[in-house]
Formats: structure tokens, C-alpha cells, sequence
């Protein structure tokens, strides 16, 4: 969005979003950086599959009684971020994934990639990554941008069954990025 646009005014703006409001009245938040990317994670496991999957809160706040913040729970999905200005989708994922998991990744460990479209309600196109860290190196330091958002998350391997599980059931919320990514690593990796 442009400021010069008169069907928008701009109510407030930071770092990392804009917050705009139509002649209408409906208010509605623009990502600084539009698109984003969505890295799957995996690694030999004998002839099977792990997948490392981030649980991350959604942006929903709860107030307790006692007046504090509270997230409401963390879903599984993919190593995600958005990407700069200055980046390209791949190199945005190869930092992401040392950001937000310590394993040093090169182009070479990408196997697939594809682009979803977010939603028909938004401008943002998400840069899928399948991503193989069988014998990728994890260093160990400081992760994370700094955000609460990565400050809560946090990283755990799944089976592969585990993995078709939540895809499958309605017990797990996931994002949508994570399904989109499965879909790409079963076309080029096990079906091969």
C-alpha cells in the first residue's frame, strides 16, 4: 500500500507492520515485508522420515484475571519468516533456518520449492522450501529476532506418522504452510 492512495489512510505504523483504515471504516494490518517463506525440515531416519516442525503462537493474546498476557497455545508448522527488501526467498530461508533452528543450511540442502498464495484477502505469496538437514551442521548460539513470537516458539522432531497425523486429524490447528510444504515434500521426495 502507498500513502498516496486515497481509498486508505494510514493510522500508525513500526517496524515491522502498517495499519491502514478504508473510507469504509474497516481497519486492516500490511506487513512491512509482504511475502514469506514456509521451510520444511527433514532428515533420514533408516529408511523413514523426521520432520522438524516449529510450534508457534498465532498473534492471540488472552488477558487473565490477574492482568497478564497469556498466548493461547502453539501450533505446529513450518520454520517461517518474512522476507526483507533486500532478500531473496532462498537466502531468506537459509536464514531463517540457522535463526530459528542453529542448522547451517546452503542452497544445496534444498530439494524442492514452490509458491502458495497466502490468501485471496491478502497480497503475500509464500516461498515454500523442503529442506533435507541429514547431515547439516547445528551450531549452537543466540537464535530468534528478538520477537516474542520466537522467544515462545520452540523446535521438535516428529515422526513421519506423527506428521501425516496432524495433517489428517481435526484434533491439531496448524498453519497452512506447513501442509503446502508436506504436499511439495511427497511430490519430489517420495516419489522420486
Amino acid at each position: 500500500m502507498n500513502g498516496k492512495n486515497k481509498m486508505v489512510k494510514k493510522l500508525f505504523e513500526n517496524k515491522w507492520i502498517d495499519l491502514y483504515e478504508t473510507k469504509r471504516g474497516f481497519v486492516f494490518a500490511q506487513r512491512r515485508t509482504i511475502n514469506s517463506t514456509a521451510c520444511l525440515l527433514f532428515k533420514q531416519d533408516g529408511k523413514d522420515y523426521k520432520f522438524l516442525l516449529r510450534y508457534q503462537p498465532l498473534p492471540e493474546l488472552k488477558i487473565t484475571e490477574k492482568n497478564k498476557l497469556t498466548w493461547n497455545k502453539l501450533y505446529p508448522c513450518c520454520v517461517t519468516g518474512s522476507i526483507e527488501a533486500n532478500e531473496t526467498p532462498t537466502d531468506n530461508a537459509i536464514k531463517e533456518i540457522l535463526e530459528e533452528t542453529n542448522y547451517v543450511t546452503t542452497k544445496n540442502n534444498i530439494k524442492a520449492s514452490s509458491i502458495s498464495v497466502a490468501s485471496t484477502q491478502m497480497n503475500e505469496s509464500v516461498f515454500n522450501f523442503v529442506v533435507d538437514i541429514t547431515n547439516a551442521k547445528q551450531v549452537y548460539k543466540k537464535t530468534g529476532d528478538g520477537s516474542i513470537f520466537e522467544n515462545i516458539s520452540r523446535n521438535r522432531w516428529v515422526s513421519h506418522k506423527k506428521l501425516k497425523e496432524i495433517l489428517t486429524t481435526n484434533k491439531f490447528v496448524y498453519l497452512s504452510s506447513l501442509s503446502s510444504a508436506y504436499v511439495l515434500f511427497t511430490k519430489v521426495i517420495l516419489h522420486k
